[in-house]
Order: C-alpha cells, then structure tokens, then sequence
C-alpha cells in the first residue's frame, strides 16, 4: 500500500468522525463515465468498502429522438466526463478512486484534499435533469435545411441554412453567406432563431 500523506491521515480521522457523506466529482475520460462506476463498485465489492460510497450518479437524461419518422430513445451525458460520487472520503478509499482505470482525480480542492461540492450544486444539476432540458432542446425545431437568423456573435444578424444539427452537443452546423461563399458556422442552439 502506498504512503499516506498527513492530508490524506487527517482526511480519514475527520471522516471517521461520523462526518455525513459529502458529494464529490471524480473526473473520466468522456464517454468512459458508466464503466467508471461499473469498476468502481467492482472495486469496493472486492475490498469491502461499499458501506463508505452512498450513491454514485452520472447526470444523464433518456431522451426520444425522432429521426426520418422513427422515435429511438438515447441516454445524453449532460457533464461529460464527470461522476458524481455521494461517500465518506477517507484514505482507503481515496487510494481506491485513485486506482480506477480511466479516471484522473477530482474536481475542486487539491488531488491530496478533495473539496466536496455544496448540496446547492447538486440540486441545480439535479433539477437539469427533472426539467427534461435536454429533452426540450431537442424537441426544438431544428432541422437541417431550415432557414435561420444568428441572433448573437460576430455573426450576429446573418441568415443562413442549417446544414446539420448535432443533439448530443447542442450544435447547429449553419451554412451563411460570406463574401458570396456558403460559409459553414458551428453555433449553440441558443445562438439562433427559426425564420418563420
């Protein structure tokens, strides 16, 4: 087992005191985020610190897209490369997290020191997810071949044609005319209006 540190020593010895379990982010690698928490629970099985991870979340809505008149249903990541670990940090099992392979620590505070996030955070990313954001997003009326304005940006008043519409980035691809040449711009969603 490696050396701990005195951070790591008195990060245990408060935790230990019967802390509450806190909230904590634990970067991976994008697209990596549910075999994250697949390795990680296999981990705390194998070593029988189970009891110190509450939950482990990843913030991620089913969404119903319709495509050429067919409806499949995909899950959309709304943090990419981010898992959101309830549990009681303490030096054990900071090693463990530290050992999950496409990981590369923790957002906010210090990799020895973690700093959890406030119960505010988590309910504002929670309430994302309830209020079906990403849903509404792409229950919106963009489609490729759609005539639209930028309505913010250096292009800000341009009227252009979508060219492609990217859901799981909430990207819009617009072709605008610049100096008579079909220009393709990459916008957000919310940087332009339908021309209706």
């Amino acid at each position: 087992m490696e050396p701990t540190s005195p951070e790591l020593n008195s990060l245990a010895a408060t935790a230990g005191e019967g802390e509450a379990k806190k909230w904590y982010i634990l970067k991976a690698a994008g697209g990596y985020e549910k075999k994250v928490a697949i390795w990680l629970r296999e981990r705390l099985a194998k070593n029988n610190l189970e009891h110190l991870v509450e939950e482990v979340f990843i913030p991620a809505e089913e969404v119903t897209i319709k495509k050429h008149g067919k409806e499949t249903k995909k899950t959309i990541t709304y943090y990419p490369g981010y898992v959101i670990i309830k549990m009681e940090l303490t030096d054990q099992l900071w090693h463990l997290l530290r050992e999950v392979p496409k990981t590369s620590g923790f957002v906010g505070g210090t990799q020895q020191k973690p700093a959890p996030i406030t119960e505010q955070e988590l309910q504002g990313i929670k309430g994302q997810i309830s209020s079906g954001m990403k849903q509404a997003e792409l229950n919106s009326t963009f489609q490729a071949g759609q005539s639209v304005r930028i309505i913010e940006g250096p292009f800000a008043e341009f009227n252009g044609e979508i060219d492609s519409v990217d859901m799981e980035r909430s990207k819009l691809t617009v072709k605008v005319s610049i100096f008579g040449r079909a220009t393709p711009i990459e916008l957000d969603f919310d940087k332009v209006k339908t021309n209706e």
